[in-house]
C-alpha cells in the first residue's frame, strides 16, 4: 500500500487515521480540505481543485483523505488501496460530540448544524454514490478496507507493519 485513499461519513475520525496511516507506513498525507479550502475564505473552482489531484495522485506515494465524490474518481484510479470508514451515522455523531466537549486547538466549541445533517444524511445520500464509484473507478485487484466501527480501523491498523 503506497497509493491510499481514505473515505467515509464525516465525524469517523478519517483525518486522524489517514495522519496515523501516514505515520505508521511512512507515507505522506493530503487532507484535501487544504486544496479545496484557501486561506483568504475562498475555495478552488472545481478545475483547480481536479488539477491539484492529478498532480497530487502522479506521485509515486500518498494518502489522500476526504470525500468530495465529484473527484473521487481521480483518487481511485490511481489508488492500490482504499479504506472506508462506513460507520453508522449515530456513532459518528457521538463521536462528533465527544470532541466538542475537550475541543483540541483551533476547534471551535461551536457545533455547524450543517454538519450533523450530513452526518445523518450520508448513508442515504453520499455513501450509495461512494460506493457505485468504488465499483466504478476502483481496479478489481485494489482492496477496499471497508471498516463499521473505528475500533475496527484502529485494530487493522495497528496490525500493520510499519515502514522501514
Amino acid at each position: 500500500m503506497r497509493k491510499i485513499v481514505v473515505v467515509g461519513v464525516g465525524g469517523t475520525g478519517r483525518p486522524e487515521l489517514a495522519d496515523a496511516l501516514g505515520t505508521r507506513l511512512d507515507l505522506p498525507v493530503t487532507h484535501l480540505d487544504t486544496l479545496y479550502h484557501r486561506e483568504d475564505r475562498t475555495t478552488a473552482s472545481a478545475e483547480e481543485f481536479a488539477d491539484a489531484q492529478r498532480a497530487l495522485v502522479a506521485r509515486s506515494e500518498w494518502i489522500v483523505v476526504g470525500n468530495y465524490a465529484s473527484t473521487l474518481p481521480i483518487r481511485l484510479r490511481a489508488a492500490d488501496a482504499v479504506v472506508f470508514l462506513d460507520i453508522h451515522p449515530p456513532a459518528a455523531i457521538t463521536a462528533i460530540l465527544a470532541r466538542r466537549r475537550h475541543p483540541e486547538a483551533g476547534d471551535h466549541d461551536r457545533l455547524d448544524p450543517s454538519v450533523l445533517r450530513s452526518v445523518l444524511a450520508y448513508r442515504h445520500s453520499v455513501r450509495p454514490r461512494v460506493r457505485r464509484l468504488l465499483a466504478a473507478h476502483s481496479a478489481p485487484d485494489v482492496p477496499v478496507h471497508t471498516f463499521t466501527t473505528r475500533r475496527a480501523a484502529d485494530r487493522w491498523l495497528a496490525g500493520l507493519p510499519t515502514s522501514g
